[in-house]
């Protein structure tokens, strides 16, 4: 009995704890496993966000990079054109030898694309730069002053209808405009324009600078005092009696004043210091037939060939001869085998230039003349050479322009002072020939042609002011004519037929008609007048009328060879 209720009392153990340790052991599982498994799913879940997030960071930051690349191709292709044309420009600038712009360029295209040809150039250009300013300090005294016509062109070239105003300007050109130089050696660079006072200053703090005391002598010759320029160049030759340059500045003053003895005895003093003096030479190479300055050329030049047989005063003999004897081609040739010899001899260039000229090579030969004013900006043969050639070739204003760069260098060449006025008229700039002419008055009082032409420029812009409504400045110019040349009938014919050709040129055909009419009621046998008035009727295509008043110009005139010329035109034309 005891047995069995042991018994019954272990089965009742045994099913409380089947039915309550075991169930809880069980849930604790499955806590477990349900916690594991959700963490699992997060981790799952949080790695697939991740994964996606950064698949979605990857394709951003990929799209960034495209257009991050893509914006640096267009960057780059940008510049890398740019760096292109800044290197391409700088090449041209720096074959140019302009260095320093083309050293801005090489810098800009380095900085854009560098490369080592950017960089070599840039190293090249700073040695070139460095090198220049070295020289520049060194050469100061070598600069080339520059000539003042030129630089005032536009400005002679504007009348503006007023006669004071021209001859303003005109007095302007004709005055030494001094050139600009370095600081070093005059300190006056602020100044547009020198007066005596500063030439004067700068010459007595350097009273043994030769060029300094050139150029004072050079600003006393363009004003007139020829005897302080003389002064000035003697003393100097008393300080450089060996300086070859001193005896030579001395020369051509005596030249410009016509004494050719002394002229002579100073080139040949040059000359037996320095045979192959440049300055000397080059004014020895001249032409200009049956005139003082020639002989003396010639007697220094077979002086010192003489002494120096094998030097260039020889070869410009030979040249000279050659020219004189019309064998042009010989002298070309001779010329040029001895500036290969010279280069810096002016004086075989400008020979060259007369050959070229009288064979008619006109191109070859302005362009000698224009590398022997480069050459030699002083040389006033080439000046008047180049001033002959535009004037034959009818460019009536670069030729005055040239002439009044001969009489810039020489104030008493009076040939180039009329010559000015001549292409000035020629060109139908009635004031400036009127000032040039007017100045020319005061060298040479009773030039007859300036007594004759000079009349008639004031009465065309007397009869130009009148028409354009200014009647004072229109009487003004006629008396100025009247106070030239009193004798009216003399220059007044002239007058006319200058005033139709004029109204000729502006279509002012019925102006022009009257303007010829007026001449021949002053000379009714007139015959350029009547061919003049022939031209005019062409032009209005009255070309009957136009026969007829050139056959009547050949029954006055049988040689008058512009009648005769626009009668043969008529004929082939059909007319």
């Amino acid at each position: 009995m005891h047995y069995s209720h042991t018994r019954w009392i272990v089965k009742i153990v045994i099913l409380l704890l089947f039915t309550t340790i075991l169930p809880l052991q069980s849930s604790e599982l499955y806590a477990q496993r349900s916690s594991s498994s959700k963490s699992t799913t997060k981790k799952k879940n949080k790695s697939k966000k991740s994964s996606r997030t950064k698949k979605k960071s990857s394709s951003r930051k990929k799209i960034k990079s495209k257009k991050k690349t893509k914006g640096k191709k267009k960057k780059s292709s940008k510049s890398s054109l740019q760096s292109k044309k800044y290197l391409d420009r700088a090449k041209k600038r720096y074959k140019a030898k302009n260095y320093k712009a083309a050293l801005g360029d090489f810098k800009k295209a380095h900085k854009l694309r560098p490369s080592k040809t950017t960089s070599s150039y840039i190293s090249k250009i700073n040695g070139i730069l460095k090198k220049g300013s070295s020289i520049k300090t060194s050469s100061v005294k070598s600069k080339k002053p520059t000539l003042s016509a030129m630089q005032l062109a536009g400005e002679l070239y504007d009348l503006n209808n007023d006669l004071s105003d021209s001859r303003r300007k005109m007095g302007r050109a004709m005055k030494y405009i001094a050139p600009r130089k370095e600081r070093q050696l005059t300190r006056l660079e602020s100044k547009p324009a020198y007066s005596t006072v500063d030439f004067e200053q700068a010459a007595d703090s350097a009273p043994d600078d030769l060029r300094i005391q050139r150029q004072l002598g050079l600003h006393y010759e363009v004003n007139g005092s020829w005897s302080k320029a003389k002064d000035v160049y003697l003393r100097q030759v008393a300080r450089h009696y060996n300086n070859p340059d001193s005896h030579f500045y001395l020369g051509s003053l005596y030249e410009k004043l016509g004494d050719y003895q002394k002229a002579r005895q100073s080139y040949e003093e040059a000359l037996d210091l320095d045979p192959d003096h440049k300055g000397t030479l080059d004014a020895m190479a001249i032409k200009e037939e049956g005139s003082p300055a020639l002989k003396m050329s010639r007697q220094v030049l077979v002086r010192t060939a003489s002494k120096a047989p094998e030097g260039p005063a020889k070869k410009l003999i030979l040249i000279h001869e050659k020219i004189n004897e019309s064998k042009f081609d010989e002298a070309i040739s001779m010329a040029k085998q001895a500036i290969e010899s010279y280069p810096d001899q002016n004086g075989f260039i400008y020979l060259q230039a007369i050959a070229y000229t009288e064979l008619g090579e006109i191109d070859l030969a302005k362009s000698s003349l224009q590398k022997s004013i480069k050459m030699d900006p002083k040389h006033t043969q080439s000046h008047l050479g180049l001033a002959n050639l535009y004037y034959n070739m009818g460019k009536y204003i670069y030729a005055a322009l040239s002439f009044g760069d001969v009489v810039y260098l020489d104030s008493q060449h009076r040939d180039a002072r009329y010559m000015q006025g001549l292409s000035y008229f020629n060109a139908q700039e009635w004031g400036l020939a009127a000032s040039v002419w007017e100045d020319l008055l005061h060298y040479q009082n009773q030039h007859p042609l300036v007594r004759n032409l000079l009349p008639q420029a004031y009465y065309i812009l007397a009869v130009e002011y009148n028409r354009l409504g200014e009647p004072g400045l229109g009487r003004t110019s006629f008396e100025k004519a009247l106070s030239v040349n009193s004798n009216s009938y003399a220059w007044l014919p002239g007058a006319f037929r200058t005033l139709g050709r004029f109204y000729q040129d502006k279509t002012m055909y019925k102006e022009s008609l009257s303007a010829f009419q007026e001449v021949l009621e002053l000379r009714p046998n007139d015959s350029n007048a009547y061919t003049g008035m022939g031209v005019t009727y062409w032009k209005m295509n009255e070309h009957q009328l136009a026969k007829a008043a050139w056959n009547r110009s050949l029954q006055i005139n049988p040689e008058d060879n512009d009648a005769k010329g626009w009668l043969i035109l008529s004929k082939r034309l059909g007319s």
